[in-house]
């Protein structure tokens, strides 16, 4: 079995936990393009207590829009 191709497992990081390469501001756009405010702010406010994603600290903010991400690209396909 060939190796070569594998490069440090060890700095593997899942796509649900990797940093969002989307702006906040994009993001909410596509969020409201596909129908899905009304899940935006349901996660935001039961998950995360809060209105607003600026009030999140930056870790939660990244696995917030994280979700989001992940979730726009389920209800996409």
């Amino acid at each position: 079995m060939h190796y070569g191709s594998i490069k440090g497992l060890g700095a593997y990081v899942p796509e649900h936990v990797q940093p969002s390469a989307v702006e906040p501001d994009n993001l909410k756009k596509a969020i409201d393009a596909a129908n899905l405010t009304e899940m935006w702010d349901m996660i935001l406010t039961l998950d995360y207590a809060v209105s607003d994603p600026a009030d999140l600290t930056p870790d939660k903010r990244d696995e917030f829009m994280n979700v989001m991400s992940l979730l726009l690209k389920a209800f996409d396909r």
